[in-house]
């Protein structure tokens, strides 16, 4: 795995406008520059906010990420909660 360059995309998301929109466009397309294993890729394109915080990625990076996607606070500690 590549635990830092996940939480670098996601911050990158997270804090650069102009990423923020390249991903929203094409989240697959965004990720190919940055070093995922597959899993990784596959989960950050799906958004898939448990196996996220799963693989190590911080909360605090994790959580701006859910709110850019709408994700009300209840459904995102379900996710992390693995309910």
């Amino acid at each position: 795995m590549s635990l830092y360059a996940l939480q670098k995309l996601i911050r990158d998301v997270n804090r650069k406008p102009a990423c923020r929109e390249a991903y929203f466009q094409s989240a697959e397309k965004f990720a190919e520059p940055y070093d995922l294993a597959p899993e990784e890729r596959a989960a950050v394109v799906r958004r898939d906010v448990r196996q996220l915080y799963a693989m190590g990625v911080h909360g605090l990076l994790l959580r701006p990420f859910t709110l850019l996607h709408q994700m009300p606070e209840p459904d995102y500690l379900k996710a992390i909660r693995g309910e």
